[in-house]
């Protein structure tokens, strides 16, 4: 499934102060002023044991230490702890209410709780006291993003800037703002502007890569990731990102994709294996535990998907549990929640704490649902908290992970003996699909195509360009130079950047293709507004290597043919096993040429295109893309087996 991958936005490790000087410790007991010192040049030094050890002296003395117990704070902040770090603030607060940093600071760990409102007032009451604060207007800009305020978060990132034209995290975080606004243009020059300025970040080189695979600048953006991991060799987001846009490559061997995928799981899962084993109570046909992670149990491509099989468990047999681990909240978060038998969010806990949670939980199957895309918990796995672990849905390749011991596929996906080798995991292939897609709102099918109306053939893809390579560019424009009259429309978040469009259009000028034969439209919020946008297609075209997948479904389930080529690995066969799912063989083309043919072949019959459209809708309700229970229950005897394989295996 196709996921755009979205980093932690650059620079969310808040920058706090150094520790607040001790120019008040002469008004406290001499004992207590000297332990403070010793403290504080423990803490500048980094040697934090001794620093804690100096402040609890203090707070031992006179417990209402303002500094001292701002600075153990930090220290408790910095551990998760966080009921003692808030005691420590509220202590400091109330003895030094006119101290900027101690409100700062404590707004800090506020966010990391998720506690905005609380944040918001603390760093504007620091702000108050301290207007030319750097890192509180950049820290309130990041409590004023998770709120959804945008424009006010670019307003405090502006005047950090203003204040400290060099700080690169607020660039970092300033850019990503615009990532997500899809204003891509503005988003790169920050980055840019950061690498320049902090050529030690990470941050700069992720974001960057981010944002040049969003336009469809693979190569670049493959570059620029590895330029960055070169220097940066332990960020195991940006690694991911690298795989992730690897993805998009037609040119790379499918076994150098997979051993750089190995390469990332030896890095950075590997050495967190545990050696001892699961205590579960092995027996092989008692009531199971599933456990399901992910950062999209929301309206997003993810839960389109799994939706359905978490409603269907049958709950006489299986036990469901979900972790969120992403703020990310709206009615499909509730309507999930109130399915699940345990909703029990990871978000902010460490992949420690989270592990010991899963491990408490007595979790006996244990799902990732997102792979190497944003937010994952791949480290959290690594760590093993469930006896059998699987990959499902949101990614289209391996994780790399020996700790993940199944890859739920198809045959068409995954054709037997074919990518077996270039899987980390197990693949466990179900008999008809690893899709079931449910629509995210109730849109009636046009049944009549476009073109009876229009007189041409309209050709379209709704996926991101970060799949429309300058290869699937050239394919199309063959496509649209055949059929003379025909147009093609384009839509996607990443169009509503004016520089993403001129050069999509510069690339099919190349090719002889003239702008007023494109239509290329920006994202449309609504999702029935979005579904309706269908209803100008002809004919979709899927992009290749990577395949769309929700965009498959919603053109089918809108009525619209989609063509696909099926390619050499997963990445590119996801078309070809929802197609053969739903009994349109006919859609699936071999090669470049055999893709051409078809497309051709379609827009020259508009009474198959009638057909096909009229009786789509049917056709979906009656495939077991949309068979939930039927889904369901293959998935389920797929994990019983896997608990009889490991209740098998000696402890």
């Amino acid at each position: 499934m196709k996921k755009t991958s979205r980093n932690k936005p650059a620079g969310k490790a808040k920058r706090i102060p150094a520790p607040a000087a001790a120019r008040s410790a002469g008004a406290f007991a001499p004992r207590a002023a000297a332990d403070f010192g010793t403290a504080l040049e423990h803490h500048k030094a980094g040697r934090v044991a001794e620093a804690e050890a100096g402040y609890r002296a203090v707070l031992g003395l006179i417990p209402n230490h303002p500094h001292a117990n701002n600075n153990l704070a930090m220290i408790l902040r910095a551990r998760h702890e966080h009921e003692e770090a808030i005691v420590c603030y509220r202590h400091a607060a109330d003895q030094a209410p006119n101290d900027p940093h101690v409100h700062s600071n404590f707004g800090c760990l506020l966010m990391d709780l998720g506690r905005w409102e609380e944040a918001q007032a603390r760093l504007r009451r620091a702000i108050e006291l301290k207007p030319d604060y750097t890192e509180a207007h950049f820290n309130l800009g990041n409590v004023l993003r998770s709120l959804g305020d945008e424009d006010g978060a670019l307003a405090s990132y502006t005047e950090a800037l203003r204040l400290n034209p060099d700080m690169a995290p607020a660039l970092c975080n300033m850019g990503d703002v615009f990532k997500s606004r899809a204003e891509l243009t503005k988003a790169l020059n920050c980055f840019v502007t950061a690498q320049r300025n902090a050529p030690q970040m990470a941050e700069p080189y992720n974001n960057l890569g981010e944002t040049l695979k969003e336009q469809g600048r693979i190569a670049e953006a493959v570059t620029v990731f590895q330029k960055g991991l070169a220097i940066h060799q332990a960020h195991a987001i940006m690694h991911s990102n690298l795989l992730l846009a690897l993805n998009y490559t037609a040119e790379a061997p499918l076994e150098m994709i997979y051993r750089v995928h190995r390469h990332w799981a030896e890095r950075h899962a590997e050495p967190h294996l545990p050696t001892g084993g699961h205590p579960n109570d092995r027996d092989p046909g008692r009531k199971l535990r599933i456990g399901y992670v992910s950062p999209d149990f929301c309206a997003h491509s993810v839960s389109f998907f799994a939706e359905p099989a978490i409603r269907e468990h049958d709950r006489t047999a299986f036990e469901v549990f979900c972790y969120p681990c992403s703020r990310r909240s709206d009615v499909v978060t509730a309507r999930l929640q109130a399915m699940a038998d345990h909703w029990i969010p990871i978000v902010g806990m460490s992949d420690e704490a989270a592990a010991a949670r899963i491990k408490a939980d007595r979790i006996d199957i244990l799902v990732d649902l997102a792979g190497h895309t944003a937010e994952n918990r791949l480290t959290l796995f690594a760590r093993k908290p469930a006896p059998v672990q699987v990959t499902w849905l949101g990614y289209p390749n391996t994780t790399g992970m020996q700790a993940i011991d199944y890859r739920l596929t198809d045959g068409v996906a995954d054709p037997v003996g074919a990518h077996d080798h270039l899987s980390a995991e197990t693949l466990v292939r179900l008999p008809h699909g690893f899709h079931c897609y449910l629509p995210p709102v109730d849109v009636g099918a046009q049944p009549r195509p476009p073109v009876l109306e229009n007189g041409f053939v309209t050709f379209g893809s709704f996926n991101n360009t970060s799949k429309v390579t300058p290869d699937v560019v050239r394919v199309w424009a063959e496509i649209l130079k055949r059929v003379p009259s025909s147009r093609l429309l384009l839509k996607s978040r990443q169009m509503g950047d004016d520089e993403t469009r001129k050069r999509y259009v510069a690339l099919f000028a190349a090719h002889g293709i003239a702008e007023d034969r494109l239509t290329l439209l920006a994202r449309i919020p609504a999702a029935d507004g979005h579904l309706r946008a269908y209803d100008r297609i002809d004919v979709g075209l899927d992009p290749f290597p990577y395949n769309g997948t929700t965009t498959t479904c919603e053109a089918l389930w809108m009525g619209v043919p989609v063509l696909t080529l099926a390619g050499r690995g997963h990445v590119a066969r996801v078309g070809a096993s929802l197609l053969t799912n739903c009994g349109l063989g006919e859609l699936i083309a071999t090669d470049e040429a055999d893709y051409i043919a078809r497309a051709l072949a379609l827009a020259g019959d508009p009474r198959r295109l009638v057909d096909l459209r009229s009786g789509m809708r049917n056709r979906l309700e009656a495939a077991p893309l949309t068979d939930y229970k039927g889904f369901t229950l293959a998935m389920e005897r797929a994990f019983r087996e896997m608990w009889r394989v490991w209740t098998n295996r000696p402890n």
